[in-house]
């Protein structure tokens, strides 16, 4: 997964400020003192400038530097709304005329999320005020994400409430230290900053309780379950205050940093451990007791189709973190079709792998010394014996239940959620420990993958190890977005705590790597876009194109080239497998026994069967933003390669995807048709 903030997409991490007057100048307007002072001299240089000043805002400014400004001006409002989400996103606040004067960390309640529907509005309106046809490529397509976020986000002014800030997933009970622990100092403000925040959390905490008030008032409280897990996190974050994984990590950094002093350091870590006990502890202790009290008021033990609106706000949901506009009936059918294609393709491959297995296995039995088990079990060369002597993936494919031929690998799925993953992991830390492997296999890949993407600029990596207090929460691997002002410098996270073959770390590294999410994020960067659409994001896009090249990462594995194609097919097939799931248990509401009887069907256990629901259940369309924004991707290469033809060129394909930038798919596929039409 890639570790994003969620900034001005979300609700949680700030505030949404009343829209700026458009066009409002920044400075004087070039050219109008000098020209005037030439021509009437000082006393009607005077008279002329104040009239200037009781002109518009905008006046003599053209109207694309008016949209730059507005937008200019709406990135440094959102970016003071949350000290945070600034600390993630610029590296050089005062290079952006930001004010820092302030540290927040927001405001969560009711009252705030309709203060934000209502800032919307005001940007909605004054948007409107632009005419598109007037504005530069470049502001045309900014105007027109920008445009789609608003109304998406403004059809969700009825469903505020069904929103759930603490999931157990992706709830901010969870990321909130994570983000701390991997907060940068890169000044002494930093840390300053830093400590600011933390002494906040118990006011920030209380705004997100009087939300889940609000929500249990309305019989829309999260299920039991999921509250249960929401308690046992925190539980499991505050169980040793004195050895707090944030104490930890704070005086690693401290130590690291150069030119404090030893009486300084020794201040700041007194200081942290201070306001982490007296102030981040009992937050967490607070939300732990009052969700749990809250628990009671749990009316729904299913998906979102159980709750008054639910199957809207689903709709909603898919096309705001997913960015596809399509009913939810037609991107189910997508999922569909492609999961009996991958299926029929695996049967394929599986079968095409047993006879040069079987004729290993003859030939071992014709040895000096027979072993008569294989020589018995090599004339029956489909039973499930027989595929695990000859091949443990096979093995996987034909003994899955009463459908013997159907792949089961839930480590697929644990990629996409770390709290499916197993954690007994020995074999894995003693792999992942050797620094050489990972930054080989990624060297490799940015060398491998020049033929079909365009050349990115000269960037570093670096390849750390999630922290080993760490490990337990956080995800297999995960790229940590870089700030916009910095994104030559870049961070890979393996997590040791997780088991990998090498076929698996070499696409993981290719979905966070080359030329997933970095390569991505940095060719993005370097086109130096719209301050605005940094802010942008679409989880479809982003997790989507991390997938669609993970999928064809597989195609570069040349070790076993038939493996890696029966790997890619399953991986495929399971990320589709849980999406339809998705839509079946938040829009039509299948319940955990309809699951279960599904997937018993298919060879799941019923306990693989009822964490893959909790799993979904505590993250409406997480899956879809993996799976089908890796299908839109893969349709919009389709359509324009029969476009082409024989002029069509995945490398070219590849650069107007990365050059278009983050976009819902809707708006994507307009802007590929036009400069495929129009090149």
């Amino acid at each position: 997964m890639e570790l994003l903030l969620s900034r001005l997409r979300s609700l949680i991490h700030g505030k949404r400020p009343d829209a700026p007057r458009s066009g409002a100048p920044k400075k004087p307007f070039p050219g109008a003192l000098p020209l005037t002072a030439l021509i009437l001299g000082a006393v009607l240089l005077l008279l002329i400038l104040r009239l200037f000043v009781k002109a518009p805002p905008g006046f003599l400014l053209t109207e694309d530097k008016k949209f730059e400004q507005f937008t200019e001006n709406i990135f440094r409002n959102e970016m003071s709304g949350s000290t945070l989400n600034l600390h993630y996103t610029i590296a050089d606040p005062a290079a952006y005329q930001i004010d820092t004067a302030e540290v927040s960390l927001g405001n969560a309640s009711l009252a705030a999320r309709q203060q934000a529907i209502a800032s919307t509005e005001n940007y909605l309106n004054t948007l409107k005020q632009f005419d598109p046809d007037k504005l530069s490529e470049k502001h045309r397509l900014t105007y027109e994400v920008f445009r789609a976020h608003l109304e998406t986000e403004l059809a969700a002014a009825d469903y505020l409430l069904y929103d759930e800030p603490l999931s157990p997933t992706l709830g901010i009970q969870a990321q909130l230290p994570v983000l701390l622990a991997e907060y940068t100092f890169r000044t002494r403000r930093d840390i300053e900053d830093y400590l600011s925040l933390l002494s906040q959390i118990p006011d920030y905490f209380s705004s997100i309780l009087s939300f889940e008030r609000e929500k249990a008032a309305a019989g829309l409280f999260m299920s039991r379950a999921c509250a249960d897990e929401v308690v046992k996190q925190c539980k499991e974050f505050i169980q040793d205050p004195q050895k707090n994984y944030l104490i930890t990590i704070f005086d690693e950094k401290i130590d690291a940093i150069q030119n404090l002093s030893a009486d300084e350091k020794i201040s700041y870590k007194s200081r942290n451990q201070s306001i982490l006990t007296g102030y981040v502890i009992p937050a967490y202790q607070e939300l732990s007791a009052k969700i749990a009290s809250y628990a009671g008021s749990s009316t729904n033990t299913q998906g979102l189709y159980h709750y008054p609106q639910g199957s809207a706000y689903y709709q909603y949901l898919v096309k705001s973190t997913v960015g596809d506009d399509r009913p939810i009936e037609k991107i189910e059918e997508a999922i569909k079709k492609q999961v009996v294609e991958d299926f029929t393709a695996i049967q394929q491959l599986a079968a095409s792998r047993q006879p040069a297995k079987k004729e290993s296995s003859d030939t071992q039995a014709q040895s000096n010394e027979p072993d008569s088990d294989a020589q018995a079990q090599s004339d029956e060369p489909d039973s499930d014996t027989q595929a695990q002597r000859t091949d443990p993936i096979a093995e996987e494919v034909w003994s899955a239940g009463v459908m013997r031929m159907l792949p089961i690998d839930m480590a697929v799925l644990e990629s996409c959620d770390p709290t499916l993953r197993a954690r007994s992991s020995a074999e894995t830390k003693s792999e992942a420990s050797g620094t050489s492997i990972p930054a080989a296999m990624l060297a490799e890949l940015r060398e491998k993958i020049t033929t079909d993407f365009p050349v990115l600029p000269d960037v570093s990596c670096d390849i750390k190890y999630v922290h080993e207090s760490l490990q337990k929460y956080l995800s297999p691997a995960f790229y940590l977005t870089p700030a916009i002002d910095d994104y030559q410098n870049n961070v890979i996270y393996i997590n040791p705590d997780n088991n990998y073959d090498s076929i698996e770390l070499f696409t993981t590294l290719a979905h966070e790597g080359y030329p997933g999410h970095l390569y991505q994020s940095v060719y993005w960067n370097a086109t130096q876009p719209d301050l605005l659409r940094t802010l942008l994001d679409t989880g479809g896009y982003t997790e989507g194109w991390a997938t669609y090249v993970e999928m064809y990462a597989f195609g570069l594995w040349e070790e076993d080239p038939s493996l890696a194609a029966l790997y890619q097919k399953n991986r495929s097939f399971t990320l589709g497998l849980a999406s339809l799931l998705d839509i079946g248990i938040h829009y039509r509401g299948y319940s955990l026994n309809d699951v279960t009887a599904f997937l018993s069907k298919l060879g799941f256990s019923e306990d693989t069967a009822q964490m893959l629901y909790q799993s979904i259940l505590q993250a409406p369309a997480n899956y879809l933003k993996y799976y089908v924004g890796y299908l839109n991707f893969c349709d919009l290469r389709d359509d324009v390669a029969a476009v082409q033809k024989d002029r069509f060129s995945l490398r070219e394909f590849h650069r107007m995807i990365l050059e278009t930038g983050p976009a819902p798919f809707y708006i994507l596929r307009q802007e590929i048709s036009r400069k495929v039409i129009h090149p």
